[in-house]
């Protein structure tokens, strides 16, 4: 489809160049992934993917000077073994030139498709002779690279090895965890800033581990997304909280998070409501947090699940509002009932300007639309007092707490837990900041 060589004349050309390397004269491998290719796809159908491919390849082609060697490993992966370089400038600006060359949008029969190119880095002798190792390392470049973010470029380092190999020890691990069901939630309080009392909890994943210790879910959760782990410890989750918010006082609400990944699958809100059903747990009491990445891939099946929870009683909610992408008119075709406020606004409202004009931009928009507002990440007595004064129905931080486990809940609710805004002096500090503010 490409014209361009395959994988095994790849590895080939690679002993050759490998063969010649020296210290002067050393051999860069470059590993290339495409960002986005899926989304063509998706949106564009297999003929514009088959499209861009080709186009992608073109221009490689022209950009690769004529001793290099491009290959197609296969999908959307990409090799490129370039000899006889002098420096790391070489390989470094070849890969700003192809980061550059797959910026530009290719054109399809439906629009345009746009793509990003992620680029790992190895380089022989520096980084090895061996050419099976060699490559290995420059994928794991090219792994980080798109850790990293979109078109990002990055060099082999020592480490590398060490951050991939714990990477595979934690999916090891998390496999045997889910298939245990042993990652189980805690609960960070959701308190009415008006009343100043709880009202719900949130639910966060937690996991300690045995051997690694404790692992934050910045870490297991984007490893259960990309293994495919997500929709049975979603679904576990989920069971466990129920049944522990039965336990709380029946105003009490749940909120969950679900991630973009999961969204794309239609049976979801069936699971969900099964959940639910299984668990005794009221959909009225149930919320689910959605991020605005869930609107880019899969808008309309993402839109039927939520329009299905909803006409079951769930409520909606956008969490970390303001650091995506999408639309206002694709937030508002989702018909939500609440927007987060994300904690890097609410940390800044004290030191700047900007941060206090965004938080009072999206208070007042969320009042447009009849959405309440919840403040993530307060840690203070005057970004409480600065949120409720503008109008925002409810925060959740450590000022209140962080998330405990169920067995921790009724000290929190019984004031033993110190809480420390949670009390009737903080009450009255509270109110007499906000008339002060409002006055």
């Amino acid at each position: 489809m490409t014209g361009l060589p395959n994988r095994r004349l790849f590895d080939e050309e690679l002993d050759l160049c490998l063969g010649l390397a020296t210290d002067t004269h050393q051999v860069a491998i470059l590993m290339l992934g495409l960002d986005g290719f899926k989304r063509i796809k998706d949106t564009h159908g297999h003929a514009a993917e088959d499209k861009a491919l080709g186009e992608f390849a073109k221009r490689l082609t022209d950009i690769l000077r004529k001793d290099g060697v491009l290959a197609r490993i296969g999908g959307d992966e990409f090799g490129i073994v370039l000899p006889n370089i002098s420096s790391l400038e070489d390989p470094a600006n070849l890969a700003r030139r192809i980061v550059a060359s797959a910026a530009d949008t290719f054109a399809t029969e439906t629009g345009a498709a746009e793509l990003g190119v992620g680029i790992g880095i190895a380089i022989a002798p520096l980084d090895g002779v061996n050419p099976h190792e060699l490559v290995r390392r420059a994928e794991r470049a090219l792994y980080r690279a798109q850790g990293d973010g979109r078109s990002r470029v990055r060099f082999f380092e020592p480490d590398m090895d060490v951050h991939v190999e714990r990477r595979v020890q934690i999916e090891r691990e998390l496999r045997s965890a889910v298939a245990a069901d042993i990652i189980e939630p805690h609960y960070q309080p959701l308190v009415s800033l008006e009343s100043n009392r709880i009202i719900g909890f949130e639910a966060l994943a937690r996991w300690e581990n045995r051997t690694l210790g404790n692992i934050p879910p910045d870490v297991f959760i984007p490893i259960a997304e990309e293994t495919g782990l997500i929709k049975a410890l979603g679904d576990q989750l989920l069971r466990r909280a129920c049944l522990d918010a039965n336990a709380w006082p029946e105003t009490f609400s749940l909120a969950f998070n679900i991630s973009p990944v999961q969204l794309r699958d239609s049976a979801l809100g069936e699971r969900i409501l099964s959940a639910l059903a299984q668990t005794g747990f009221s959909p009225r009491r149930l919320e689910i947090e959605i991020t605005e990445s869930a609107f880019v891939e899969k808008t309309g099946v993402a839109k039927a699940v939520i329009d299905e929870l909803r006409q079951a009683g769930v409520r909606i909610a956008l969490d970390d509002f303001g650091t995506g992408y999408a639309t206002l008119s694709q937030l508002l075709s989702f018909r939500l009932d609440k927007i987060k406020i994300d904690r890097s606004f609410v940390s800044h409202l004290d030191d700047s300007t900007d941060s206090r004009v965004i938080v009072r931009a999206i208070l007042g928009l969320a009042k447009g639309f009849g959405l309440t507002t919840t403040a993530e990440g307060i840690e203070d007595e005057s970004q409480l007092i600065y949120l409720a004064a503008n109008g925002c129905t409810e925060g959740q931080g450590y000022l209140f707490s962080g998330a405990v486990p169920a067995a921790r809940i009724p000290a929190l609710l019984n004031r033993e837990a110190g809480r420390r805004a949670i009390t009737d002096d903080g009450a009255r500090s509270l109110h007499a900041g906000v008339d002060a503010l409002s006055s």
